[in-house]
């Protein structure tokens, strides 16, 4: 007998999620087992079965690994955020580049870096 994978929706705007394995001798006999075995209170309106020796397994774990640093997606990769913009601008300045900090940042016009509002001179309007 051959081992099914059963997939499943509760509804038609779900996906189809796994839901179990059982083993049949053929497909037309592992449909009647899944609606049987998984759907028979009607809680789901569509399933399907594919023989598990159809699914494709990751054999080498290596291939899981990030090879580039991504702890910018985690909550932890900002931990720290203050100390790291204060020694940039602290290397800006360093550098001769520290006016960059006083130029308001892409789409907030009119506040510098530290969110105050600079003062308008008398020629300004």
């Amino acid at each position: 007998m051959a081992t099914y994978e059963v997939f499943g929706r509760r509804r038609w705007e779900d996906r189809l999620e796994h839901a179990g394995t059982l083993h049949a001798p053929d497909p037309q006999a592992a449909l009647l087992l899944a609606r049987e075995t998984h759907f028979r209170h009607e809680e789901g309106v569509e399933y399907a079965v594919v023989p598990s020796e159809h699914l494709h397994i990751l054999r080498d774990p290596s291939m899981l690994e990030h090879q580039v640093d991504q702890s910018y997606r985690l909550q932890h990769g900002y931990s720290g955020f203050r100390e790291k913009r204060e020694k940039a601008r602290q290397a800006a300045v360093e550098r001769g580049r520290g006016h960059l900090t006083e130029q308001a940042a892409p789409g907030r016009a009119g506040t510098t870096s530290d969110g105050t509002t600079p003062d308008k001179g008398e020629g300004d309007a």
